[in-house]
C-alpha cells in the first residue's frame, strides 16, 4: 500500500522540484514563459527523468537476474515479459502505450518483425509520453493559473502586502 501511494506521489513531487529548480536558475528562459508553459515544461522534463531512471533500474535488474540465475536473457524479452513494464506504462503513459500497441499490432498484421523494436519502443515512450505529460502538465498549470487568478482581489493596495 505504501509503495502504491509513493508511486502516485513521486511524479507530482518530482514535477514540483524540477519546476522550482528551473525557475530558481531560470533554465531555458523559463521565467519569461506563462505559468502553464512552465508547469508543462517541468512535467515533460520530469517524465524524461522518470523514464530514464525506470529503464536504468530494469537494466540493472536484468544484469542481476542474469548473474544470479545464469540464464542468457536479452533486455527486450526481460523488460516486456518479466517486469512491470506494461502495468506501469498503462497507468502512467497511456498515450505511449496506445502508440506502442498500435505499432506492434500493425507490424504483426503485416507479418513484419524488424530489428530494433526495443529502441523503437523506447523512442515512442520518450517522444509520445513526454508530449503527453507536457500537455497534461500544461492543462494542470492552466487550471492552477485560473484558480490563483481568482484568489487575487484586484486592489492595488493589496499588491504590496509584504
Amino acid at each position: 500500500m505504501v509503495f502504491t501511494v509513493a508511486s502516485f506521489l513521486m511524479p507530482p513531487l518530482l514535477v514540483f522540484g524540477v519546476y522550482h529548480l528551473l525557475t530558481w536558475f531560470n533554465t531555458f528562459g523559463i521565467n519569461e514563459r506563462t505559468y502553464w508553459r512552465r508547469v508543462a515544461l517541468a512535467s515533460g522534463i520530469s517524465h524524461f527523468l522518470l523514464v530514464t531512471g525506470f529503464l536504468v533500474f530494469w537494466y540493472i535488474d536484468l544484469k542481476n537476474h542474469v548473474r544470479l540465475e545464469g540464464t542468457d536473457t536479452a533486455f527486450g524479452p526481460f523488460l516486456f515479459n518479466r517486469s512491470d513494464f506494461w502495468h506501469l506504462m498503462t497507468v502512467f503513459d497511456t498515450a505511449a502505450t496506445l502508440a506502442i500497441v498500435g505499432l506492434f499490432s500493425v507490424l504483426d498484421r503485416m507479418g513484419i518483425n524488424p530489428p530494433g523494436l526495443v529502441m523503437v519502443t523506447f523512442s515512442l515512450i520518450y517522444i509520445v509520453g513526454t508530449l503527453q505529460w507536457f500537455w497534461v502538465g500544461g492543462g494542470i498549470g492552466a487550471l492552477l493559473e485560473k484558480f490563483f487568478a481568482g484568489l487575487k482581489t484586484g486592489d492595488e493596495e493589496d499588491e504590496d502586502w509584504f
